[in-house]
């Protein structure tokens, strides 16, 4: 943190008692917000070795690090912490009064869904709501339970960006199944962004991040851990065996 704030946080103990109002308005540094990551067994980076296995994304790509955003977010107020570090980020990219504009938050499912929650009460965005997976497709969204009126600005809020496949396709079912055309600000939160080649945004939309990281994903046919005989597993499912933690 500013401050010399840093050296308050030395254990998962002290993580989990630190208040959000104790840390209001204070810009904490995306090294510390990272360092919690790895207090709370949230983040993970493959050793080298191929007889260590990796990561296998939603997305079917393999991965030599990921982040499991809902092993922090399940801590109630570390959301909220974390939804207050966003809002000052973005009132420094868009200004606040920008900010104080939108009418809508929107996260996809599933972790997203209450991390956006919390980000609209920070930034006193009135109304927040969420999309669904398509029971048909899982890897497809679905926008039909209330309709967004047009001109309303909306800000997307996503936990994690890895492939951009979902950020894209919670902006074209929105677009699709609203009846009113969709104005998103040129704006996108995240808690963690971390592609295979760091980009500043997708569709004209500026991802603001508290992480940003490059970290490679890779068709299981170029993987080279794959090569190796390194085994894959999901990491949300396999934590404990991927990571070799107890």
């Amino acid at each position: 943190m500013e401050g010399g704030k840093d050296k308050m946080i030395a254990t998962k103990e002290d993580l989990l008692n630190l208040s959000p109002l104790g840390v209001k308005g204070t810009l904490i540094s995306e090294e510390e917000i990272m360092r919690w990551f790895g207090l709370l067994d949230a983040s993970w980076v493959h050793s080298g070795n191929p007889k260590d296995p990796h990561a296998e994304l939603t997305s079917g790509y393999c991965s030599n690090g990921f982040f499991d955003c809902l092993r922090v977010l399940k801590y109630v107020k570390l959301s909220h912490i974390l939804a207050h570090q966003l809002k000052l980020r973005l009132e420094t990219a868009m200004g606040k009064s920008e900010l104080l504009k939108i009418k809508y938050t929107i996260g996809s499912p599933m972790a997203a869904i209450t991390f956006a929650h919390d980000v609209a009460w920070e930034a006193e965005i009135p109304e927040n709501m969420f999309l669904e997976k398509d029971p048909a497709n899982p890897k497809k969204m679905l926008w039909k339970r209330i309709a967004i009126p047009e001109g309303y600005p909306v800000l997307q809020i996503e936990e994690l960006i890895t492939t951009s496949h979902t950020t894209n396709e919670v902006e074209r079912a929105m677009r699709e199944g609203n009846p009113c055309p969709i104005n998103f600000v040129p704006y996108i939160g995240a808690i963690v962004h971390r592609p295979p080649k760091m980009v500043g945004g997708y569709g004209g939309r500026e991802v603001i991040a508290l992480i940003s990281k490059e970290v490679w994903a890779v068709p299981p046919e170029e993987c080279p851990l794959c090569k190796q005989g390194s085994k894959k597993l999901r990491p949300k499912t396999n934590w404990k065996e991927l990571t070799g933690k107890n």
